[in-house]
């Protein structure tokens, strides 16, 4: 699959995963066959690494006139390799698999490979990176083909509490989230029984526990480094062992030092200590149980249960950061109480135990400190219009009023509350029995409008905005959808809004242009668009919990027996985010054309590239590739294809 063109003198960057990155642009070089496709080695060591903050080679303007770059062979492949003035190895770009497309890049440091991305099914992006030799053992898997890691294949203990630790330094949860083990690890490692369940809930707690001490602690800052990692030697916990099925490998204690420079506050550097806890070994892969504690001035730690040795009852001289009061700590068990007792309740046990936590939740509010007060009103509105939307707490708007009210001088705050009011409200009374839909809606995008007016510069404005965006493109008013999606990705550009509203104004402009898409079968297999050109080609979107995507499906085999394949080609992009349940849905009903499926459903690249905000939807283009329809409906299809293809 050709992402890039080389022509003569010039190159032009397509894009092929919603936006132009340096994985991609490696792939030019192994699908050029002419001479004069050679990059140059100006070119070459301009690619960079996917993932930031990786120490490699780089050279000097002089050194770089003595690099070289040559085609070399390598295993039963073939990469392009950058040497140094003095014959030294400082990049590599390889094709593994002799599809002459770049599937790899590797980058050197003193002679040693110390980082690769790589590309493993083959869909020219890369969704892996590996670190080696000196750099580390680390592996990170893109599942989704988003750019961010959502697992580690490989992980040290020491790469596992620096990972926590950079967690906590920027407060993103989902650098810690992706370390902890699920129940299936658990069980993978050897846990069972009434220790499985143990483990299980305290894993719970640390996702919830994070949260709170990265938003509050103020001791780790954007001048903190990782040290080291301070443990006894890892013991076994031997099969047998009440709760173990079978050998598991852990370390008890585990301390990661810090070093944080003047920059953040202080007079001067200083070293410091965060309490890691107990780190389990599953696989390849070390990982937390417990959300990590962040020393303070005075006061003690409290130290999780270990595997090898009881509470000592003595801490290190430290407190958890932040401080919790006993009042808060009582809570706290109450709410993981409930948590737990959710996952078995029925719908009326479910309201019930909602209506608790909303309580409990209001009384950490008040017992909260200034510090973390934000943060429980934040995780309040969550939790309430969840509640709402769900059904399962039918006064949470009246409660959302009152939090609004309570927070009005607290700009970012009420603006956090009164977005999720405005979300709720309309769940809220789209669900009332005889709801007049049209008068709903308008009154939603009335309160957003007004939102927007007086928070324009919050973080939900996007949302909002895409809302109203959505609103005014299927009520034909494209013109203004543009005009709101076009704000958003100025206004926003890094939020996940703004993606969406990229995808759409391209949707938008793309009839009479090419469209570029990618991405790989639900058999594992490169799919292309661009490969397809010679044939009209139907994109259907669609999943198999859309009952109308369903009935499209019927009339478009009906339409592809009529044609046969060889005059027209469909292409299926199912947007299901249970991968298990599309795959038992297509070997049930087996569907003769291509499947493209990746993690991520209506949130996903797949979906955020063309701005794909409902289902079903087609695209139909003609044999040069080019879009002659962006929002075909099924009745309109025959008639189409008709325009398009020769009478079969």
């Amino acid at each position: 699959m050709t992402l890039f063109h080389i022509n003569s003198a010039k190159i032009v960057v397509t894009r092929c995963c919603g936006f132009s990155c340096t994985a991609c642009l490696a792939v030019a070089w192994l699908s050029a066959a002419a001479p004069a496709a050679q990059p140059t080695v100006d070119y070459a060591l301009g690619l960079k690494p996917f993932q930031k903050n990786i120490d490699y080679d780089q050279l000097t303007p002089e050194e770089t006139k003595l690099a070289t770059i040559k085609m070399e062979k390598e295993g039963s492949g073939t990469a392009w390799v950058v040497r140094g003035p003095r014959g030294e190895v400082l990049r590599a770009f390889a094709d593994t698999n002799g599809d002459r497309v770049v599937d790899r890049w590797s980058y050197y440091k003193d002679g040693f490979e110390v980082y690769r991305d790589i590309d493993s099914n083959h869909n020219a992006k890369a969704d892996q990176s590996r670190w080696l030799h000196a750099a580390g053992s680390r592996w990170g898997v893109d599942e989704d083909g988003n750019g961010v890691f959502d697992t580690w294949k490989s992980i040290s203990a020491e790469e596992t509490t620096a990972e926590i630790i950079e967690a906590l330094r920027t407060r993103d949860v989902a650098i810690f989230n992706r370390l902890l083990p699920s129940k299936a690890d658990l069980e993978g490692a050897g846990f069972e029984g009434q220790r499985l369940d143990e483990l299980t809930a305290r894993v719970a707690a640390a996702r919830l526990d994070f949260a709170r001490i990265a938003a509050a602690q103020k001791q780790l800052g954007a001048g903190t480094k990782w040290n080291n990692m301070l443990a006894s030697q890892p013991g076994i916990l031997p099969a047998g062992t009440a709760g173990v099925g079978k050998d598991v490998a852990a370390y008890d204690n585990v301390v990661a030092l810090v070093d944080t420079d003047a920059r953040d506050g202080a007079s001067k550097s200083k070293s410091g200590q965060v309490y890691i806890g107990s780190l389990v070994r599953f696989g390849d892969a070390w990982r937390p149980i417990d959300a990590p504690q962040v020393p303070g001035d005075e006061g003690e730690i409290s130290e999780p249960l270990g595997f090898f040795s009881p509470r000592s009852g003595v801490g290190a001289v430290a407190d958890a950061s932040p401080q919790e009061s006993e009042q808060i700590k009582q809570l706290m068990v109450k709410l993981r109480d409930i948590e737990g007792k959710m996952v078995a309740s029925d719908a009326a046990g479910r309201k019930a135990l909602v209506l608790e936590q909303t309580v409990l939740l209001t009384q950490v509010v008040a017992a909260a400190d200034a510090s973390e007060k934000s943060f429980w009103i934040k995780q309040l509105a969550e939790t309430v219009a969840a509640a709402v939307q769900d059904g399962t707490l039918p006064d949470g708007i009246k409660k959302l009023e009152q939090l609004a009210a309570t927070v009005a001088a607290d700009e970012p705050l009420e603006a956090f509350v009164m977005f999720r009011l405005a979300s709720a409200r309309y769940a809220a009374n789209m669900q009332q029995p005889g709801a007049e839909v049209d008068k709903v809606q308008a009154a939603w995008l009335e309160e957003l409008q007004v939102f927007v007016d007086k928070h324009p510069s919050a973080p939900d404005a996007a949302e909002a905005m895409l809302q109203m965006g959505i609103a005014d493109e299927f009520t034909g008013r494209e013109k203004e959808a543009l005009q709101r999606y076009g704000l958003i990705v100025k206004e926003f550009p890094d939020s996940s809004s703004a993606k969406k509203a990229r995808g759409a104004t391209r949707r938008l402009e793309s009839v009479g242009k090419l469209l570029e898409l990618s991405g790989t079968s639900i058999d594992g297999k490169p799919v292309s668009l661009e490969s397809l050109r010679g044939t009209p080609v139907l994109v259907h979107y669609w999943a198999t919990w859309c009952e109308p995507c369903k009935v499209d499906v019927a009339q478009i085999r009906e339409l592809h027996t009529k044609y046969g394949p060889k005059k027209f080609v469909v292409v299926g992009i199912t947007l299901d985010s249970d991968k298990a349940q599309l795959t038992k849905f297509l070997n049930s009903k087996p569907i003769p054309w291509v499947q493209i499926h990746e993690a991520g459903g209506l949130d996903g690249r797949l979906a955020e590239e063309l701005g794909v905000l409902t289902l079903p939807t087609m695209f139909l283009l003609d044999a040069d590739g080019k879009v002659v329809d962006r929002n075909l409906s099924i009745t309109d299809l025959e008639k189409k294809l008709d325009s398009l293809v020769s009478p079969p």
